[in-house]
């Protein structure tokens, strides 16, 4: 037995120490959320990232000097002309990123671009227009579709109704219907399918945001979108209330499924007697073994989305969730919004 476990032990060593990805890939912004939440994943994927491309002279030179094997550049077209990259990872400004996909397309370098990739549903048209024209493809960085939470929900959806409530800080330093709220509203378009807006209130500049749904499968739905509470105490929930069972998420850590109450002729038995409540944990993030699965980025979506990315600049098969055209319904959803 001993043997055998020392085998296993070895083959899963030499696994994690093998290098899955052969291509060269830059990376556009070296913000709190790269360096907090992509760069740990593409380390750990032992990803070869030749460029950092940076705004400042200084933040190019401190690459150079800090980064072992990285080259630190103000220069995007460098990064384009090299035949070397086979992909280029967008996170900075959003409000540059619709010009970068745009350069990195025409060039044909495969893009995956952090949330949002342009400002509206115009530039979106324009850029999937470029897509069909280029022999690369773009994947946008709505990791909640590749968190293991939604889609094993995904799986259950059929009808009935959802609740969801998406609370954050003040956020005064750009729109947070296009940079905070576009997630949750992404997310109910890909578990749901394309929302009606039935009716909305906003309590000004997009601090609150409340939403009534109606989706054409007939599922209903409840959305409050705020940033009029604390960042110490974000948290996103989702309860989907379907035929046979009910569904509860906190965050991207836990997914419960919950028996619907039983009744005869209309009587429900837990008015008879105690009931007891069947609960089912389908999806729940273990924090007592230190294994990717179990790790934060993984479950919130992130190592399974750029695994996606390098799986499509690499020729492996992988199915791309969110694809240019993928996001077409959120935009129309956040132009409603908008109007």
């Amino acid at each position: 037995m001993k043997s055998i476990i020392d085998k296993y032990k070895k083959i899963r060593k030499l696994n994690s120490l093998s290098k899955s990805y052969k291509g060269k890939y830059a990376f556009v912004g070296i913000g709190n959320h790269s360096l907090n939440n992509l760069y740990p994943v593409l380390h750990y994927l032992n990803v070869d990232l030749k460029y950092i491309v940076s705004k400042s002279e200084d933040t190019a030179r401190s690459i150079d000097a800090n980064y072992f094997s990285i080259e630190g550049t103000n220069d995007f077209n460098k990064v384009l002309d090299d035949p070397e990259i086979s992909g280029v990872f967008i996170c900075t400004n959003p409000s540059s990123h619709f010009s970068l996909v745009k350069s990195a397309l025409k060039r044909n370098k495969n893009v995956f671009v952090e949330k949002p990739p342009c400002q509206n549903l115009q530039e979106l048209n324009e850029i999937i227009e470029i897509e069909k024209n280029s022999k690369a493809k773009v994947i946008v960085g709505f990791q909640k579709r590749y968190a293991p939470v939604f889609l094993k929900m995904k799986k259950y959806i059929n009808s009935g109704y959802y609740k969801l409530t998406y609370n954050t800080g003040m956020y005064p330093e750009g729109d947070a219907l296009t940079d905070l709220f576009i997630h949750p509203i992404d997310l109910i378009n890909y578990l749901f399918g394309k929302p009606e807006i039935v009716s909305v209130m906003n309590s000004g500049n997009n601090k609150t945001i409340l939403l009534h749904t109606k989706h054409d499968n007939g599922i209903l739905g409840t959305v409050e979108l705020s940033t009029e509470n604390w960042w110490a105490r974000a948290k996103e929930t989702l309860i989907y209330n379907s035929s046979k069972y009910i569904f509860e998420t906190v965050n991207t850590q836990k997914l419960l499924r919950l028996d619907k109450p039983k009744a005869i002729a209309g009587i429900p038995l837990e008015k008879i007697n105690t009931p007891v409540i069947s609960q089912t944990i389908l999806y729940e993030q273990n924090q007592f073994l230190p294994l990717v699965q179990n790790n934060e980025l993984y479950s919130a979506g992130y190592y399974n989305e750029i695994k996606t990315f390098l799986n499509i600049c690499e020729n492996h098969s992988n199915k791309n969730l969110s694809g240019l055209q993928d996001i077409v319904n959120t935009y129309i959803t956040i132009d409603e919004i908008s109007r």
